[in-house]
């Protein structure tokens, strides 16, 4: 039995005791950080056309809805993956969220229809903040992956090649 004369908090490990730097735990949260601003901004400073007069909605804020309900769940993924000690849990939360933020990309004027005209605020304001807030999201899930799937040096895909099997 050893004993350990260390006060400090232990290293966080994954699910096969592998130590996990403060880098892997904290690259999950910069896309999930990201997705909370995009559904910030997308509903309020960058938020889709106003209410008409008689006090009804156009169709693009269901766009501005779609896309702040698919941000949340990008957060949640992103935010989950810092957090979950299995590694292939870990990378597969991570690659649907990239999955998710190239979806989100297309959502306002390709999967959702927006309004008819192209002058109106949903597509000079709303549409650019999504799309450059996805791809920043995307890029982020992409860096968090990379930093996820290095984590012991060996292919996250391969677990018999690191045990000298045959595939």
């Amino acid at each position: 039995m050893r004993l350990s004369l260390s006060y400090g908090p232990r290293p966080r490990a994954d699910a096969e005791g592998n130590p996990m730097s403060k880098k892997s735990a904290l690259a999950p949260l910069v896309p999930a950080v990201l997705s909370l601003l995009l559904v910030a901004g997308g509903t309020t400073v960058f938020a889709a056309c106003d209410p008409k007069p008689d006090g009804s909605w156009m169709q693009c804020h269901s766009c501005q809805n779609t896309v702040a309900a698919g941000a949340g769940g990008l957060a949640l993924l992103f935010g989950a993956s810092a957090f979950v000690k299995n590694r292939s849990l870990r990378l597969a939360l991570q690659a649907l969220g990239v999955v998710g933020a190239a979806v989100t990309f297309f959502i306002p004027g390709g999967i959702c229809p927006m309004c008819m005209m192209r002058t109106m605020r949903c597509y000079t304001v709303f549409q650019p903040f999504v799309r450059i807030m996805s791809v920043l999201v995307a890029a982020g899930g992409v860096g968090a992956l990379v930093t996820s799937m290095r984590g012991r040096g060996a292919s996250a895909l391969a677990p018999s090649a690191r045990a000298g099997g045959e595939l």
